[in-house]
């Protein structure tokens, strides 16, 4: 048999089914958005590390000149070494339209399509490998569009091309993410590559160190090891490349979003603890006189105290029952979408004992903390005072007097009326204010911040002032390719540069990762880059050299003004360090270096030859490029130029702006979720300003008002403090994001974003947080409206 008390308990939440479930749905969003934020990072960081330890990732790898199993065999019987296995890796690009080609990355599967080392899975279409046939990484395969069955041209440089039907996707973790790399990841067995015209044999050594898979230490040492075997038997060392053990590439960006996921999710539980506050105060001021009632026949303040705890307790509980399986089914959605973006496979269901332990902890605690703040300060309140009933708010602050008063000849009473009331339970409204004014101005910063990536993005690209790069196949003389060129219509100019395979030779004597670099005329027209320390080069035959500012990433221990060991095509020369450029790319892709190019033909050789040209055309605009490349392509290959790639400026642009759409999709998904929370705020403050009011709503009819005078009362009392909200969100959002932009680009680009405050977004939260109070407006106002004149008055 229940107590008294606890029936009253259960008696009053279903006697008010809208309080209740207003107070439900307050908590039930914040834990809602909390367990899904925190899940999906929990779960994500999770399967990317388990997934990527499932494939048996390399501990190293080197890249030498061709070799065969005799070699392999011999490496693996090394005491450092676990498992080697062999590998052949090809560039080449792939056609996978009528006049779009893609850069491509070609690697030679075993004929069993089994590795040791970067295990493969298949996934749809044929498996193993078949002949004259591809493979496509299932990334890839979405990323261009691409269709099994469907018949691409995949051509080597300087070979020629072949059309190849896509008979399968396979899941490769161990290529970098095509969103970032923009290449597209193909898989063949060697008798196909043959065919292709491709070469024998392997040209990569990929290792698993014999010991601690997570000690870099050993690791180098092992690949020393390797090294010396691999040059007593005639093959020179090309590249060494020792990745961060056992760490995915991607692990690199998840830091600054994981971060954010966490921001946003203790914002949402904050603000719906706002929400929580002001149902439960506004439960105790309508039952006053009944606390009063329950004190003076005996009920101490402990047993007061407990039993309107167990009253939030139990709003709790309705809340888990809400959010819990609904989280469940977003995290599954959210979380989709960025493994997609990763390229890993999750389970189902999605789950965190932790995160649910925490979401249950979170579900409960929230309430009844909240609701030890109202329930302390009703409590101390004397047995008369409470029995009197008395819980009038405090009259509206004098400006706003003063501003009705201004108004009075203008607006009409309910309107005024209005005003005063959004004032009358202040600290309701700034609770309200908070949660609202938190949804906006996330809304905003997170447009702020896409403008920012654009203006950054565009900033970068300025300083490129050319409109296609036409990389061949091998270089040649410049007086016989760049006429060809230069003499097409749609060409205004162009510039002839080299490129080369470059690793920079750290201290202690290993390689360092691949460089992008570039030998261009130091006063080149066409690259004007953006300075982030030091300077560009100084002029003809210095050798210096400028990186992207990504190297800090990769070698911290460099500083502007050393000299840096370069292994240029397997010779190192000395290089000084004479400046860092910002570079709208994220750290997990190679550095750029920059020479000179008169510097580089004096080191390397091959004066007056060119691999690369950069050409400026008439139109600026995607099909002005597309046309100029169709152009350039067929007069080179009409003239027996072999080409590599063309890549055109707004090819360029598209991929920068890929690389983005994880980090910009899950911050805009997180606007959305507490925004949401924002929006549910204001519904239940006007919910509960209506029910607070009954009797003078009442009243108001009884002299006369008529519903429409009611509707404008409530409807205008919420545009008030959506305004209001509206305010304080635009304000709070220009620190929130310039911050941002900061630290955003900082972790993703290692350059500050070039903070662009996105004034259309100031407009767009006015027409959100508008629509917001309409809506929440609805149900209030209608129950205003149907409330009788005579319940009303007796309303308590």
């Amino acid at each position: 048999m229940l107590a008294p008390r606890w029936r009253k308990v259960i008696r009053d939440l279903r006697a008010a089914p809208t309080r209740t479930a207003l107070v439900t749905l307050s908590i039930a969003v914040g834990v809602f958005a909390f367990g899904v934020i925190l899940t999906t990072r929990a779960v994500i960081g999770r399967e990317l590390q388990r997934s990527f330890l499932a494939i048996e990732p390399a501990s190293a790898t080197i890249t030498t000149t061709a070799f065969d199993d005799d070699l392999v065999a011999a490496v693996e019987r090394l005491p450092e070494v676990a498992v080697a296995e062999g590998r052949r890796v090809v560039p080449a690009r792939i056609r996978i339209g009528p006049d779009r080609w893609e850069d491509a990355l070609i690697t030679v599967l075993p004929d069993d399509g089994i590795r040791r080392i970067g295990i493969v899975r298949p996934q749809a279409g044929a498996w193993p490998p078949p002949d004259r046939a591809i493979l496509v990484e299932r990334a890839s395969l979405a990323r261009a569009r691409m269709v099994i069955g469907e018949t691409v041209v995949v051509e080597l440089p300087g070979v020629g091309e072949r059309a190849m039907p896509v008979a399968g996707t396979i899941h490769d973790l161990s290529t970098p993410l095509a969103i970032l790399t923009a290449q597209t990841f193909i898989y063949m067995t060697e008798d196909t590559l043959r065919w292709l015209g491709g070469p024998a044999g392997y040209n990569q050594l990929h290792l698993i160190v014999n010991g601690d898979r997570r000690d870099a230490a050993q690791i180098r040492a092992m690949a020393r090891a390797v090294e010396q075997l691999l040059e007593r038997s005639g093959h020179p060392i090309i590249q060494t490349y020792v990745p961060p053990p056992l760490q995915h590439p991607a692990e690199a960006l998840l830091p600054v979003i994981t971060v954010l996921m966490l921001i946003v999710g203790m914002l949402a539980l904050i603000a719906s603890s706002f929400l929580s506050i002001n149902t439960i105060s506004a439960i105790l001021n309508q039952q006053t006189r009944q606390l009063g009632v329950m004190a003076a026949i005996g009920a101490g303040p402990r047993a007061l105290a407990a039993m309107y705890m167990v009253t939030a307790a139990l709003f709790g509980l309705l809340a888990l029952a809400l959010a819990v399986p609904a989280a469940l089914l977003a995290t599954q959605a959210f979380a989709g979408f960025l493994s997609g973006q990763l390229n890993i496979d999750l389970p189902w269901p999605l789950f965190s004992g932790e995160i649910l332990l925490l979401q249950i902890v979170a579900g409960l605690a929230v309430p009844v903390l909240t609701a030890l703040w109202p329930i302390r300060s009703a409590l101390r309140r004397p047995v008369r005072v409470l029995l009197s009933g008395e819980t009038a708010p405090p009259p509206p602050p004098f400006a706003v007097t003063l501003l009705t008063r201004a108004l009075g000849h203008v607006l009409r009473r309910p309107t005024l009326l209005a005003l005063r009331n959004a004032f009358r339970q202040r600290a309701r409204l700034a609770r309200t204010l908070i949660a609202l004014a938190l949804g906006g101005s996330v809304l905003i910063t997170v447009m702020t911040q896409r403008t920012s990536l654009f203006a950054t993005l565009e900033a970068s690209l300025a300083g490129q002032n050319y409109d296609l790069e036409v990389q061949l196949a091998r270089s040649y003389r410049v007086e016989r390719v760049a006429p060809l060129i230069a003499s097409l219509p749609a060409v205004t100019h162009l510039e002839s540069t080299r490129r080369a395979p470059a690793f920079p030779v750290r201290p202690d004597g290993t390689d360092g990762e691949e460089l992008l670099l570039r030998a261009l005329p130091a006063d080149t027209a066409f690259f004007h880059p953006r300075i982030a320390a030091g300077r560009w080069l100084a002029g003809p035959g210095a050798r210096e050299v400028v990186f992207s500012t990504n190297i800090r990433s990769k070698e911290p221990y460099l500083q502007v003004g050393d000299w840096v060991t370069l292994s240029i095509n397997g010779n190192e020369s000395q290089w000084r360090l004479v400046g860092l450029i910002e570079v709208f790319t994220p750290p997990t892709m190679p550095a750029q270096a920059y020479v000179d190019l008169t510097a580089f033909t004096a080191e390397q050789g091959g004066v007056g030859r060119t691999d690369t040209l950069r050409v400026a055309t008439i139109g600026h605009d995607p099909a002005s490029h597309a046309a100029a490349a169709a152009a350039i392509e067929q007069r080179l290959t009409a003239y027996g130029i072999d080409l590599r790639l063309i890549r055109t400026m707004s090819d360029e642009r598209r991929i920068l702006e890929e690389r983005f759409n994880l980090a910009t999709g899950a911050i805009s998904i997180m606007a959305l979720i507490i925004g949401a929370v924002g929006a549910l705020g204001l519904t239940g403050t006007l919910s509960i300003n209506v029910l607070e009011r009954t009797r003078e709503i009442g009243i108001l009819r009884a002299i006369g008002a008529s519903d429409d005078a009611i509707r404008e009362l409530v409807v205008t009392e919420g545009l008030t403090i959506a305004l209001l909200a509206w305010v304080a969100g635009v304000i709070l959002s220009i620190p929130m994001s310039y911050a941002l932009a900061y630290n955003f680009g900082m972790a993703l680009l290692n350059i500050p974003l070039i903070w662009t405050y996105s004034f259309p977004a100031i407009w767009m939260w006015l027409g959100v947080v508008i629509i917001f109070a309409l809506l929440s407006s609805v149900l209030p106002a209608r129950a205003a409206t149907r409330i009788a004149v005579r319940e009303a008055l007796a309303y308590e």
